[in-house]
C-alpha cells in the first residue's frame, strides 16, 4: 500500500473519530439544556459570558461563538427573558449594548460548564504523556481550522506576544513572559484573559517552533 493512500485512510479515520466524538458531545449536550430549560447555544453563551467575566457585545458573542447575528440576538432576548442575562449601556460607547449574567445567570452558567464532565472522565483515562500528545494535537488543529477561516480566533497562548516557546521541550519548558511563569504543553492556554496577539512575523516564528517539536 503507498504512502498516500495510507495518508488518505488514516485522514479520514481521524475525521470519523472526530465525527463521533461531535455526535456523542451533541447528544449530551441537548441531554443537559433540556434538563436546564436551555438550548446548548443559550447554554454556551452562559458559559462565554462567565469565562470573560464582564458585559460583552452582541457582536462579540456572535463572534465568539461563530453564530449569526440573529441566532445570537435571539438566543440572548430569550435569556434576558429568563432573567439570566441583562443588557445595559456599552461603558466605551452609548449607542451599543452590552450584555451581562444576572445572579441566576452565574449559577446556570456554573451548571452549564459542567455538561462535558463526561468528556473529562473519558479523557482523564489517559497517560499523563498520552493527555499532553492529544492536547498538542487538538491546538494544532484548531489553529489550522482558524487560519483556514472555519473557526473564531482564540486568545491561545501561541499566538501570543508574550509566549517563548521551548525549542528542546525534553530539556526546557515554555514560558511566559509577561506573567514569569514556564508551562508544559497541558499548561498552555485556549483562551488567555491576558493575551496580546503577536504580530503575523512572530505568530509564524512562534508556531514553526512549537509545530516542529516531538
Amino acid at each position: 500500500m503507498s504512502e498516500g493512500v495510507y495518508g488518505e485512510q488514516a485522514t479520514g479515520r481521524v475525521t470519523h473519530s472526530l465525527l463521533r466524538l461531535s455526535t456523542a458531545m451533541r447528544s449530551q449536550a441537548w441531554e443537559w439544556a433540556e434538563g436546564a430549560g436551555l438550548t446548548p447555544t443559550q447554554g454556551e453563551i452562559l458559559v462565554l459570558l462567565m469565562q470573560r467575566k464582564g458585559p460583552m457585545r452582541l457582536g462579540e458573542i456572535a463572534r465568539e461563538t461563530a453564530l449569526t447575528a440573529a441566532t445570537t440576538s435571539d438566543a440572548v432576548s430569550t435569556l434576558e427573558g429568563k432573567g439570566l442575562v441583562e443588557k445595559r449601556r456599552a461603558l466605551d460607547d452609548g449607542r451599543a449594548l452590552a450584555v451581562r449574567l444576572t445572579a441566576r445567570g452565574r449559577t446556570a452558567a456554573k451548571r452549564a460548564a459542567q455538561w462535558p464532565d463526561f468528556l473529562s472522565k473519558a479523557v482523564g483515562t489517559l497517560r499523563d504523556d498520552e493527555q499532553a500528545m492529544f492536547y498538542r494535537t487538538l491546538l494544532k488543529t484548531v489553529r489550522q481550522l482558524e487560519v483556514q477561516g472555519h473557526i473564531p480566533v482564540h486568545r491561545m497562548c501561541v499566538t501570543c506576544t508574550h509566549f517563548e516557546p521551548s525549542k528542546n521541550p525534553k530539556k526546557s519548558l515554555h514560558r511566559c513572559a509577561l506573567l514569569d511563569i514556564t508551562m508544559s504543553d497541558t499548561d498552555l492556554r485556549l483562551d488567555c484573559s491576558v493575551h496580546e496577539t503577536a504580530d503575523v512575523a512572530t505568530q509564524k516564528k512562534t508556531w514553526k517552533i512549537f509545530a516542529q517539536q516531538a
